[in-house]
C-alpha cells in the first residue's frame, strides 16, 4: 500500500458505538500524547476531542478543575470542547503489566515478578466488587510523563478486583486544558489547584 493509498484510509474514532470523527490510519501520533509513553500507541488510535467524550468519561476531568463539577458541567464543557483527549479501554493484562512496572521501578531483587504480583493482590483485595459501575464505567485519568494514574487507582484496582476484561483510560492534553480554563474560569471562581502544568 502506498502513502496515497494509506492516508486515504480512515481510522473510525468511536464514543458509545456512535462515530463521532475519524483519523487516517498511520498518522503521526500528535505530540501531545508524547507525555503518555505507557500507552501511546493505543491513545493515538482513541485521539478526539473533548466534547466527544460520553459524560461519564468527562467527569473525573470536571471534579478536577471545578468545586461543583455537575453544576459546571455544562460550562466547563463548552470552554474544553476542542482539547484534545484519548479515551480508550485496553485489556487488563497490558494495563496490569504497565502498573506493576510502575510499582516496580527502583526495585532490586531476584524475584520481582513475586513482589509485584504480591502487591496488586493485597492491594486488590482490599475493594469490594460493587464500588463501581458495571456499565458506563468512569475512567482512569492518566497521569502524563512517566506516572501511570493521577487519578483513578480506586477505580483500577476496583475494576481489577472483579476481574474486568478491559480498563477504561483517558489521556487529556493537559497544558492546553489549563490554559483553556485559565483564560475562561468557571462561575464559583475555583479552579483546581492540582491540575498538572
Amino acid at each position: 500500500m502506498n502513502l496515497r493509498e494509506l492516508q486515504q484510509h480512515k481510522r473510525a474514532i468511536t464514543v458509545d458505538g456512535v462515530v463521532k470523527e475519524s483519523r487516517p490510519v498511520g498518522c503521526a501520533s500528535p505530540s501531545w500524547l508524547a507525555c503518555y509513553p505507557n500507552f501511546q500507541d493505543a491513545l493515538r488510535g482513541g485521539e478526539t476531542s473533548f466534547r466527544a467524550l460520553p459524560h461519564f468519561a468527562k467527569l473525573p476531568i470536571l471534579k478536577r478543575t471545578s468545586t461543583n463539577p455537575e453544576a459546571q458541567a455544562v460550562v466547563t464543557s463548552v470552554i474544553l470542547n476542542e482539547v484534545r483527549a484519548a479515551y480508550v479501554e485496553l485489556n487488563t493484562t497490558c494495563v496490569v503489566e504497565a502498573v506493576e512496572s510502575y510499582l516496580s521501578v527502583g526495585m532490586h531483587s531476584e524475584n520481582l515478578q513475586n513482589i509485584r504480583s504480591t502487591i496488586l493482590d493485597t492491594v486488590v483485595a482490599q475493594f469490594p466488587h460493587v464500588t463501581v459501575p458495571q456499565v458506563a464505567r468512569p475512567p482512569c485519568l492518566l497521569s502524563p510523563g512517566k506516572g501511570i494514574f493521577l487519578d483513578g487507582w480506586q477505580r483500577f484496582f476496583a475494576y481489577l478486583s472483579r476481574d474486568d476484561k478491559t480498563i477504561p483510560l483517558l489521556a487529556v492534553d493537559w497544558p492546553v486544558l489549563y490554559e483553556r480554563l485559565a483564560s475562561n474560569p468557571p462561575e464559583d471562581g475555583k479552579t483546581a489547584t492540582n491540575l498538572p502544568r
